[in-house]
C-alpha cells in the first residue's frame, strides 16, 4: 500500500481530484486544512513485483554500479588542471569559517534524514494500521450478517424500540449489543431496561482498583496523539501535591517530533517539576543514575516505533513499570494492536480524552472480552492539567455509553404514538424463533449478570 497527497481548494475539489486519479474506489485517510487549502492523504493498493521484475531491477542496479565505478576511474585519471571545480570547491573548503559553514550544512542535512526517517516510519505505521482496521471492519461486517436473521426475528416491545434503535445508532459493536440486548423484552418500561444495561456494564468492567503508582520508574507509552505527555503530567503533579516536586522529574525520551520538547517543558513549568531529555540510551542512563534519589521518575516516550523504544528503555532499566495509554475513543485494532500484540507486561492501563469520546464502545468491548485482566489504574479527562487524574475512568466511560442510549424526548414521543395508532400483538409463534436464533454471547468472552427479571429456561438454553 502506498500513500498519496493531494491538494485542493476545498474537500469537495480534493475529492473529485482523488476519484479522478486513482478510481471512485479510493481509500481517504486523511483530510486537513494545510495553509489556506484541503490536503487529503489517499491510500493505494501496490501490486507485488513479480520474480522477472525483481530481477531486471537487480540487472539495472548492477549495471548502474558497474558504470558509476568506471566514471569514478576514468575522473581518478584525469589530470588536476581538468577538473577546476573540484580544485575551487577544495580551495573553498581550506578557505577560514568554511569548515564551521560545512559542519553546519552536514548537521541540518543529518537533522532532515532524521525527519525523513520518521516520516517513512510513521506512514508504514499508518498504512499496516489502516490494513488491520479494514480486516477488521470484514470481520464485523461477518458477524453483523451472521446474526441478522436473530435480529430480525426479534419481537421489542413498544417501550423498548427507542433503545434498540439507539444502540444502532451509536454503533455499538455487535457482540456487545447482543450481549446488552438479552433479556431486554422482559423489562417492563424504558427506565428499568436502562438500569440492567447500566448493571450489566457495570458488572463487566468491574475490576480491583489499583492507583497510579507514587514510587519508582515508570513510562508511559501508546500510539501518536494519544495524549501520553499530558498524563505525565497529571501524574506528576499528583505525587509533587503529596511529596512535593523536588521528588518528582519528568524525561523525555527519543521524541523528535516538533515542538514534543517544548510542551514538555512547558508542562512542567506550570507545576515546578524539572524536566529532562534523553535521545539514545546511553544518555536516558546518566539521566538515571543522577535521578535515583528521586521518588518518582516518569518517562515520555514517542508513538513512533513504540515498542523499540521501550525494548531500548527496558535494557537501561528493567525494573521500569509500563503504562499503556490509550484514548477512550480508540478502535479495537488499535487496543488490540497496543495491549495485545505488543507482546509487553503492562502494568496498567490509562484512558485518556474521556471529555472528546464520542464512541467508547470498542474500549468497553475490549475491556470486557480481551482485556478483561487489563488493570485500569487512572484517566484523564480536559486539557487542562490542574484536573488531576481520575481514578480509574470507567465510571466516567460507563456514563458517556449510557448518554448515547438514552432516547430524546421527541424520539420517545414519536415511537409511543406509532405503538399507540398500530398496537403490536405478539405470535406465539415469535417466542420459538426467538430461542432458536438466541446467541451464544458467551462464547464472545462475554457476560452477565443475574437480572431483576426472571428469564423462561427456554430462552436461556436455546
Amino acid at each position: 500500500m502506498e500513500l498519496k497527497r493531494i491538494l485542493a481548494r476545498d474537500t469537495r475539489s480534493a475529492t473529485e481530484k482523488a476519484m479522478a486519479l486513482y478510481g471512485p474506489d479510493v481509500l481517504i485517510i486523511s483530510n486537513q486544512r494545510v495553509d489556506g487549502q484541503t490536503e487529503l492523504i489517499v491510500a493505494l493498493e501496490v501490486a507485488e513485483a513479480s520474480s522477472a521484475e525483481l530481477m531486471e531491477e537487480g540487472e539495472l542496479a548492477t549495471a548502474a554500479v558497474q558504470a558509476t565505478s568506471s566514471n569514478a576511474k576514468r575522473i581518478s585519471s584525469t589530470p588536476s588542471s581538468v577538473n577546476s571545480p573540484f580544485s575551487d570547491h577544495l580551495h573553498h573548503l581550506l578557505q577560514p569559517g568554511a569548515k564551521q559553514d560545512a559542519m553546519t550544512e552536514h548537521l541540518a542535512e543529518g537533522v532532515e534524514e532524521l525527519t525523513q526517517g520518521r516520516e517513512q516510519v510513521r506512514s508504514q505505521e499508518i498504512v499496516s494500521l489502516v490494513r488491520e482496521e479494514l480486516a477488521a471492519l470484514r470481520q464485523e461486517f461477518r458477524l453483523s450478517q451472521q446474526t441478522a436473521s436473530w435480529q430480525m426475528n426479534q419481537y421489542w416491545p413498544a417501550h423498548i424500540q427507542p433503545l434498540v434503535e439507539a444502540m444502532t445508532d451509536a454503533a455499538v459493536p455487535t457482540a456487545l449489543r447482543a450481549l446488552l440486548q438479552e433479556g431486554l423484552r422482559e423489562q417492563p418500561s424504558l427506565d428499568s431496561a436502562l438500569a440492567s444495561i447500566r448493571s450489566q456494564l457495570t458488572h463487566n468492567l468491574e475490576r480491583p482498583q489499583e492507583g497510579f503508582p507514587n514510587r519508582g520508574v515508570h513510562v508511559m507509552a501508546g500510539l501518536s496523539g494519544s495524549g501520553k505527555s499530558l498524563m505525565v503530567a497529571k501524574a506528576a503533579q499528583q505525587v509533587a501535591l503529596h511529596y512535593g516536586v523536588e521528588y518528582v522529574a519528568v524525561v523525555s525520551y527519543h521524541d523528535m517530533r516538533a515542538g514534543a520538547w517544548a510542551q514538555t517543558q512547558m508542562l512542567c513549568a506550570q507545576l515546578g517539576v524539572e524536566c529532562f531529555r534523553a535521545a539514545n540510551p546511553e544518555t536516558l542512563n546518566l539521566l538515571l543514575n543522577e535521578l535515583s534519589p528521586r521518588r518518582l521518575i516518569l518517562i515520555d516516550t514517542p508513538g513512533v516505533q513504540m515498542n523499540e523504544r521501550l525494548a531500548e528503555i527496558l535494557q537501561v532499566c528493567p525494573e521500569a513499570g509500563l503504562h499503556a495509554v490509550v484514548p477512550a475513543d480508540s478502535s479495537g485494532v488499535s487496543l488490540s494492536r497496543i495491549m495485545l500484540k505488543s507482546g509487553l507486561n503492562w502494568q496498567s492501563l490509562m484512558i485518556s480524552k474521556l471529555d472528546e469520546s464520542h464512541s467508547p464502545w470498542p474500549l468497553i468491548q475490549f475491556l470486557i472480552a480481551e482485556g478483561a485482566q487489563c488493570v485500569v489504574s487512572a484517566g484523564g479527562g480536559s486539557d487542562r492539567v490542574a484536573d488531576g487524574l481520575k481514578s480509574s475512568g470507567l465510571q466516567k466511560l460507563i456514563h458517556i455509553a449510557m448518554a448515547q442510549l438514552t432516547p430524546s424526548p421527541e424520539t420517545l414521543g414519536d415511537v409511543l404514538l406509532e405503538a399507540a395508532a398500530k398496537p403490536a400483538t405478539l405470535d406465539p409463534q415469535v417466542n420459538e424463533v426467538e430461542a432458536a436464533n438466541e446467541p451464544l454471547t458467551h462464547t464472545l468472552g462475554l457476560s452477565r449478570p443475574l437480572w431483576s427479571v426472571e428469564i423462561p429456561q427456554n430462552e436461556l438454553h436455546g
